[in-house]
């Protein structure tokens, strides 16, 4: 819990400096509590920060386009710093 604290606690600061402190949620994904044991699923935090207005296909849909590849997210926010 530790290092989960520390990496979430990284991440937040420099999301709040990179993005000028954006409004965002969280998404906890996790197994279905029904389940037994499942040793192929991990659970995992969705940081989602909103960056733009929900349009046509979102509203429709209750899906929402990310045109960002991850890959180029995580390299900006390594170039951050917390400066």
């Amino acid at each position: 819990m530790k290092a989960f604290a520390s990496v979430l606690r990284t991440t937040m600061r420099k999301i709040d400096k990179a993005l000028e402190r954006p409004a965002y949620n969280f998404v906890v994904h996790s197994a279905p509590s029904q389940e037994a044991s499942l040793p192929h699923y991990h659970w995992h935090l969705e940081i989602i920060p909103k960056l733009t207005k929900v349009a046509g296909f979102e509203w429709g849909t209750g899906f929402y386009i990310n045109p960002t590849p991850p890959e180029e997210s995580a390299r900006f926010l390594r170039e951050a710093g917390l400066g």
